[in-house]
């Protein structure tokens, strides 16, 4: 709630104290989480070294345990983070095996914050079509499934894009 409220010393307080509780436990999958949320609080911050850390760590407990979700999620967030930090291709690979398995478990939210974010690197690239093609999948996905935020950043990244482009032609494919 802290985190949603833009409220980032609460938020990091709680999750500080809810990780050293869970590390006393045997529930790693809550322990898993907790790292998670963490990690996300920490690139909300821009703090990606730490959220990182916080990321790889959650992941290793996601992948021993065999939790698929946790490690969509994880590989997601680390490819954010490396688009963040520029290093590109890392952020296509785990972004794109994150949408891989996000895809099997139908789990459509974060698929159009990573496509997003694919879009970004294409568009960094100057390969206008294959950012116009990530950004305007994403937007099918938000508004296939009424997910507001993603709507807004979609349809802002391709006002970005052709704003960046001039007279470049919109291309009617995904």
């Amino acid at each position: 709630v802290y985190s949603e409220m833009g409220n980032s010393n609460n938020a990091e307080k709680y999750y500080t104290h809810a990780i050293t509780q869970l590390r006393n436990t045997n529930d790693s999958l809550k322990l898993a989480n907790a790292l998670l949320n963490a990690g996300d609080e920490y690139f909300k911050q821009n703090k990606f070294e730490l959220a990182l850390q916080y990321f790889q760590e959650s992941g290793a407990i996601f992948r021993k345990s065999n939790f698929l979700i946790g490690t969509a999620y994880n590989l997601g967030n680390i490819g954010m983070i490396y688009a963040e930090l520029g290093n590109d291709m890392e952020a296509e690979a785990n972004m794109t095996r994150a949408i891989a398995i996000l895809e099997e478990l139908e789990d459509y939210y974060p698929i159009s914050v990573y496509l997003t974010y694919m879009s970004d690197i294409y568009l960094k690239k100057n390969d206008w079509k294959a950012a116009e093609r990530y950004a305007k999948r994403s937007l099918v996905l938000a508004q296939r499934y009424g997910l507001k935020e993603q709507i807004s950043d979609a349809n802002l990244k391709l006002s970005e894009l052709y704003e960046h482009v001039g007279n470049y032609k919109i291309s009617n494919s995904y």
